[in-house]
């Protein structure tokens, strides 16, 4: 295709990398927003991480430092050990730390340890929330802090182990507090995450209407926009991919004590999870891409495809846009977590909407008469080709048996023949004679009963008879 026969190619190309380009930021954008700044999926990944074997141990240990910094259990112990026996309070106390070292473990492991964990995590996240948002009446960028509530979990391990009451009544209620948030960095991070909210909607939608303003520059090419638009997208999540893997390293490297490392990479990798789901769809979606332009191509399956479809959107329209209708409506609906997924997903619809109606006039004029007998005449075509590949099965396939019959056929020839191998064919002259010879001489070798070595001597045994 010449260069004239693509218009607008140099701003199509242009479009394409802006599509690319943004797609980065739009991943990670969204990835921040919904990951970050969505308090029902900070919940979720909360309950994930703690579900780790790794972040368990670290909670785990965290959480009876506590225990036995604020709780003195050699005292507790001794209480109520008799009195030959209360000198043997500081080994219980010390067998009962490791004990609950490992109790605690276990105990994070069950439902009702998770969901204080859970609520914990959601409670001081909805409360920085509502500092972003400001909506809290108690916190502002003045006075005030975020802090992770974690005295109720230590005290539900301490009942696992029989100290429910004095960990209850030691333990203070500063005790377990992770600050997440001073009150100097609220302002930063109100205008962060105001940053990543808008970003995160405006990058999205500018890669929806770029795909959109690409197809509708490329005319008469479009197939070929369609592949260029899904390297772009494929490229875009794959830097996504990258930046993931290697952010590991470095995330943990910095922010980790070496003791905690195992714990911080699982927690990377529960928290970026999410982040490489939204780089899959992004794949999958131009995977799309791909059989769109395979459709739009004029490859020979891609147009008998069209007139297929020619006779559907041609001949009724209803249906097909109906159907497409209740499948946008569900795309809609199902599985939309904010406001912002909602726009990106109305974008798209809208944007799908306007091309298969310039998809279906399209079809109209390249095949005005489609009708049901194009499909007749495919099932035939079909149908002619599987019946030709099954003409040309093997007509006979022996069975375990009948291979076993002539491999002892062809041993017992081969005997005979090693003691008498010129005694095969009658020694007769004659041309007609020496072609029936010739041939039987060939059934035998092709069914096995002659080896190699005795039809070349035989064969030439035939030819040097006299006529």
């Amino acid at each position: 295709m010449s260069a004239n026969a693509r218009p607008h190619s140099g701003w199509v190309k242009l479009i394409t990398f802006l599509v690319g380009l943004f797609g980065i930021f739009a991943i990670l954008t969204s990835w921040l927003d919904s990951q970050l700044l969505n308090t029902e999926q900070w919940g979720q990944t909360s309950v994930e991480m703690l579900q780790n074997p790794e972040i368990q141990s670290a909670v785990a240990d965290y959480a009876v430092e506590e225990l036995y910094a604020n709780v003195d259990v050699e005292a507790e112990i001794k209480s109520f050990l008799p009195t030959d026996f209360k000198g043997f309070s500081g080994i219980a106390a010390g067998g009962l730390r490791q004990v609950a070292g490992q109790g605690a473990q276990q105990a994070l492991a069950l439902p009702q340890i998770q969901d204080v964990w859970q609520r914990a995590n959601v409670a001081a996240h909805q409360t920085l929330m509502d500092v972003i948002d400001n909506k809290s009446q108690v916190l502002t960028t003045g006075n005030g802090q975020v802090d992770l509530q974690l005295r109720p979990l230590i005290i539900e391990i301490a009942a696992q182990i029989g100290l429910a009451k004095q960990a209850e009544q030691n333990i203070p209620a500063s005790v377990g507090s992770v600050r997440i948030l001073d009150s100097s960095q609220l302002s930063t991070v109100q205008t962060v995450a105001g940053a990543i909210q808008g970003s995160a909607l405006i990058f999205s939608l500018a890669v929806v209407l770029l795909i959109g303003l690409a197809l509708l520059l490329s005319k008469g090419y479009r197939w070929i926009t369609f592949l260029w638009l899904a390297a772009a997208l494929i490229l875009a999540a794959a830097v996504v991919l990258i930046i993931r893997a290697a952010g590991s390293g470095f995330v943990v490297g910095q922010l980790a004590p070496p003791d905690l490392e195992a714990a911080a990479t699982a927690a990377y990798g529960i928290g970026t999870e999410l982040l490489k789901s939204f780089a899959w769809s992004v794949i999958i979606g131009a995977i799309f891409l791909v059989f769109l332009s395979w459709l739009a191509s004029p490859n020979s399956a891609a147009r008998s495809s069209r007139e297929h479809l020619a006779v559907a959107f041609g001949r009724y329209p209803g249906i097909s846009f109906g159907l497409l209708g209740l499948a946008a409506l569900g795309f809609l609906l199902f599985g939309v977590s904010d406001a912002r997924s909602f726009i990106v997903r109305l974008a798209i619809v809208i944007l799908v909407g306007i091309a298969t109606v310039m998809f279906r006039k399209q079809l109209v004029a390249e095949y005005p008469d489609a009708d049901f007998s194009s499909l007749g005449e495919f099932r035939t075509r079909t149908k002619d080709k599987f019946k030709g590949l099954w003409d040309k099965r093997p007509r006979e396939i022996p069975g375990k048996a009948a291979i076993e019959r002539r491999r002892a056929e062809a041993g017992s020839h081969a005997r005979k023949g090693s003691e008498a191998p010129t005694a095969v064919v009658p020694k007769t002259g004659g041309e007609g004679t020496r072609l029936e010879q010739l041939e039987k001489l060939g059934n035998l070798h092709e069914t096995g009963v002659l080896s190699d070595d005795e039809f070349a001597a035989e064969k030439t045994r035939i030819l040097e008879l006299p006529d």
